[in-house]
């Protein structure tokens, strides 16, 4: 009677198989079995502060919705076996989507029809549409016909630069357990930007099935990327976009407490000195 139970309740082999095999190749909504997913539900009480944005906001637990989408997008059309699959290709996929909510696109992408007519706002740096747009759109060139280290153009695109090539070349290599990213203008500036990233201790594990448990530490990271390349690379370029910068005065006060959260008592009393408005 056991002996027949047992055989009735065991698991056949062609069974544990396929499950093998499902987890060597996600599928579309492989996110949907992410450790601790829940779908977002809208409703007028949703609390949108606490679902991630950015990269920065993700956790173990769940994945800012643009690095989701590009995850599974990579993982769905690199065409190898999951355990063939670098930690150093997830950190390229996580550097993009970085790029993305820095304001830097593919190069020679095309813009979605439904924001041609307003792209390029002058103080624009993190649209979520263009984000989520292209993060469904990763070049998976950048991957499969690599010799060598990585490397791929972006850009940012401006309707009012008087420079037609803001762009630039992302070149990274591998050495060790270390992601050493050049960022090289192509205009203006013959010195690079540079980052060095520790791979494992980002990208601890190629985990198709649960994409939350293939990255740690974003918060970071997301920071360390933005202020050694991005953000320099734009503020470098926006010398050849005549615009005016915007005074302090005119941010508003709930954008100035979260500017004050990550200044140091110094520079918080400067920072009020220029914001006091002499008569």
């Amino acid at each position: 009677m056991d002996s027949d139970t047992g055989e009735q309740n065991a698991t056949p082999l062609e069974t544990l198989n396929d499950e093998l095999q499902r987890s060597r190749s996600p599928l579309e909504t492989v996110a949907e079995e992410a450790e601790g997913y829940q779908p977002i539900l809208v409703t007028p009480q949703t609390e949108w502060k606490s679902y991630p944005l950015l990269v920065e906001d993700s956790t173990r637990l769940r994945l800012a919705p643009s690095l989701e989408r590009a995850l599974r997008y990579f993982f769905t059309r690199r065409g190898k076996d999951v355990t063939e699959i670098s930690r150093s290709d997830l950190l390229i996929v996580l550097i993009y989507v970085i790029a993305l909510e820095t304001g830097l696109i593919p190069k020679g992408a095309s813009l979605p029809t439904a924001l041609r007519s307003e792209k390029h706002h002058c103080y624009r740096s993190f649209d979520k549409r263009l984000v989520n747009h292209f993060a469904t759109r990763l070049p998976m060139e950048w991957f499969r016909y690599r010799v060598g280290p990585y490397q791929f153009e972006l850009e940012l695109l401006h309707e009012k630069a008087i420079c037609s090539n803001l762009s630039c070349t992302l070149v990274a290599l591998c050495s060790g357990d270390l992601l050493i990213v050049n960022l090289l203008p192509y205009h203006g500036l013959k010195a690079s930007f540079s980052s060095a990233i520790p791979i494992s201790y980002h990208v601890p594990a190629v985990n198709g099935d649960r994409l939350p448990l293939c990255y740690q530490y974003l918060r970071g990271l997301s920071v360390k990327v933005k202020n050694d390349l991005f953000v320099p690379f734009r503020n470098h370029m926006y010398k050849f976009i005549p615009t005016i910068s915007p005074s302090l005065q005119g941010i508003p006060p709930e954008v100035m407490l979260k500017v004050f959260a990550h200044l140091d008592n110094v520079s918080k009393k400067k920072v009020e000195r220029a914001l006091i408005t002499t008569p």
